[in-house]
């Protein structure tokens, strides 16, 4: 029997990761959410058949490696605003991915959830390259469960879940997890408290405080209008 040229959600997280979205109502809600906002973002293309029996989204055999990378990283990073960037900008995907192998890789569980050192290491290697995340799979550091499964409490990944328990960050670490996390409140507040040489911290400072202003600036106005 010939193999399907497209799949449902549901279908292909099943093949990739024996993972069944029926019994995860919160993975499901995610990976739907996540896979639309990369489809809306030019990051990965869906196929939309409104009048098909699977009543509306499938995804083409060609785009199952970049599925498979995108709920990779989704355990580890939080919102699709940044896995979009770590698909399609090189140069901030290496920053991200810096953060990222400071903050986990001296772990080997987090919340429970088990790590597989040299696996996590590939990932954040071949994350930090140049590597085209549409066609060459991300190595798998969760050996027995995704952080969307096993991580349900807190959202379902591993720097929002760091975030939530650990206290003995530094300001500067502190700052950019909350910022991967897409807490810019937080973000704000620790960049306000930020005292720096580095060169990157005092990038990332600059940005989050501008982003901050920009968003203040935004609700003003429409608490004005209103």
């Amino acid at each position: 029997m010939a193999s399907p040229q497209s799949y449902s959600f549901s279908e292909a997280i099943k093949l990739i990761f024996g993972v069944q979205l029926a019994k995860h109502e919160a993975m499901r809600v995610d990976v739907d959410y996540l896979l639309k906002a990369m489809h809306k973002a030019g990051a990965i293309a869906l196929k939309h058949e409104p009048l098909s029996h699977n009543k509306g989204w499938r995804i083409p055999v060609t785009e199952m490696c970049a599925v498979r990378n995108a709920v990779l990283l989704q355990g580890v990073f939080a919102t699709p605003k940044i896995i979009v960037k770590l698909f399609n900008e090189v140069a901030e995907r290496r920053h991200y991915a810096q953060w990222a192998r400071d903050l986990l890789l001296e772990r080997q569980s987090v919340a429970g959830v088990s790590l597989t050192h040299a696996d996590l290491l590939g990932f954040l290697e071949l994350l930090e390259s140049g590597t085209d995340l549409k066609t060459h799979e991300l190595p798998n550091p969760f050996p027995d469960a995704l952080p969307q499964i096993g991580l349900a409490t807190y959202d379902g990944n591993l720097l929002k879940t760091l975030a939530a328990q650990t206290a003995a960050l530094s300001v500067g670490d502190s700052m950019m997890l909350h910022y991967l996390n897409d807490d810019l409140e937080k973000a704000f507040n620790c960049a306000s408290a930020l005292n720096t040489n580095n060169s990157l911290l005092l990038k990332y400072r600059s940005l989050i405080i501008n982003e901050y202003t920009q968003a203040k600036e935004f609700d003003d106005l429409l608490d004005f209008l209103r």
